[in-house]
């Protein structure tokens, strides 16, 4: 297990550490420490590129063959219960239980080819997220951690990296500042009331309270005028009045608002947990949050880990949140002139076994898997990569996760190249070993 994340497990997901930054504990302000923590970590360097990332996360890993990259010609036991249909790429096919999905490829970068020797879900999650493959003394900070280091100096009030509605396994800050970890939401978009518990008090605590509590906190600090100052103790009061500033204002939290998008749009995305984060995703970007994860665990206990009845599972349970939410996305991102903007990924730890196993399910196999991803200049209508008749190993352009994550930079304008150092001093790249695919740049 890797520090600060929790595993999954092949029985369910465990309980993620949920992130409580905003939670308020005595004399309140979790809040504010995570906002002294930021303003503590050296700022990074601008750079043009893309201005937001929205990672679409299948957490367990979704059946590359049953989704992307269906195999029709293959013997029963691996081609499956789906059939292939057209997409508006010329003959291009994906699974029947993409339909939505099937009418946007020619707006996207479809990668058949991703392929990595990870095939245990928080090494294989920790390689997808980082680009680097686990080390047992070092811990890589995810995408979405680095973004939120690089994007210090135009912070507003809004987190910079946010997870809805938990982050997955590895997709934390590793060696950098635990001020990068994402702000969890840690709550259900489509649930009626839905409100972030970390950007407000609880119901018991009025503001007039919260206030009094301000003013027991900058008293107490009276008494420790002669402490010689840290970089802490001289900031408390600034980030007191932003941790505030964040919790009382209407305008940081308008975002996480579901209620005021018009009902239509709502219905556009699907009414169900996944389709609401996706729209809740583009809220944020339109905010100004850099990185989003929608961390899709889907409805049951498992998310994509079909080791058993993949079919039903996947036909009835995960396939049409997924083809109904992203589909709209992309298109929603597209009309609102936001996709030049924001990159949009797609994926998952690794994919699955090419053969059905006796329980109707696919087993772990990180030899191949299929990445979706949209904006930021991504090729429209490019499909890269294939895999064998079997669906089992790349054949053509394969993709590593160091590769991807080199595109990934370079499009959000971080150079792959930095270094940042360990807190042992130890200067890491972010991308080593990286040959991306020229198509992507």
């Amino acid at each position: 297990m890797t520090p600060r994340t929790r595993p999954i497990t092949c029985s369910g997901p465990s309980r993620r550490a949920i992130l409580k930054a905003g939670a308020l504990g005595f004399l309140g302000l979790g809040l504010e420490d995570g906002l002294r923590l930021r303003s503590l970590a050296a700022p990074g360097a601008g750079a043009a590129g893309a201005k937001n990332c929205i990672l679409i996360w299948l957490a367990g890993g979704a059946s590359h063959i049953d989704t992307f990259d269906p195999k029709p010609d293959a013997p029963a036991d691996v081609r499956g219960e789906f059939n292939p249909i057209a997409t508006t790429i010329p003959g291009v096919q994906v699974s029947e239980v993409l339909p939505n999905l099937a009418k946007v490829l020619d707006r996207v970068t479809l990668i058949r080819s991703m392929t990595s020797p990870e095939a245990d879900h928080d090494r294989a999650s920790h390689h997808l997220l980082t680009g680097y493959r686990p080390a047992p003394a070092q811990v890589y900070p995810s995408y979405g951690s680095v973004v939120a280091k690089w994007r210090e100096a135009s912070a507003g009030l809004l987190p910079r990296y946010v997870a809805i509605p938990d982050p997955p396994s590895s997709s934390m800050s590793g060696y950098l500042s635990p001020a990068y970890d994402p702000f969890g939401v840690s709550g259900d978009p489509n649930q009626d009331g839905f409100r972030v518990s970390n950007l407000a008090p609880p119901d018991r605590l009025t503001l007039e309270r919260l206030l009094r509590r301000r003013s027991m906190v900058k008293s107490l600090d009276d008494f420790a005028r002669d402490v010689p100052p840290t970089p802490l103790t001289r900031s408390r009061d600034q980030f007191s009045d932003r941790a505030y500033t964040l919790m009382t204002s209407d305008a940081a939290q308008a975002a996480f608002r579901m209620a005021d998008e018009k009902p239509e749009v709502r219905d556009r995305y699907g009414r169900n947990t996944f389709g609401q984060s996706c729209l809740l995703a583009r809220r944020l970007v339109e905010a100004g949050v850099a990185f989003v994860t929608v961390n899709d665990r889907g409805p049951g206990p498992l998310g994509w880990d079909t080791h058993a009845q993949n079919f039903p599972t996947i036909r009835d349970s995960l396939a049409p949140a997924l083809d109904q939410g992203l589909a709209a996305l992309v298109v929603d991102l597209a009309e609102r002139g936001l996709l030049d903007d924001t990159l949009v990924v797609m994926m998952g730890e690794f994919g699955r076994t090419p053969k059905i196993n006796p329980n109707a399910g696919r087993d772990h196999h990180g030899r191949a898997n299929s990445v979706l991803l949209a904006g930021a200049g991504i090729p429209a209508g490019l499909v890269l990569g294939r895999t064998d008749a079997k669906g089992d190993s790349p054949i053509e352009k394969p993709v590593t996760p160091a590769d991807l994550a080199h595109v990934l930079y370079t499009k959000l304008g971080i150079d792959p190249k930095h270094t940042y150092e360990t807190p042992d001093g130890r200067p890491l790249r972010l991308v080593d070993g990286a040959a991306p695919p020229r198509e992507l740049l």
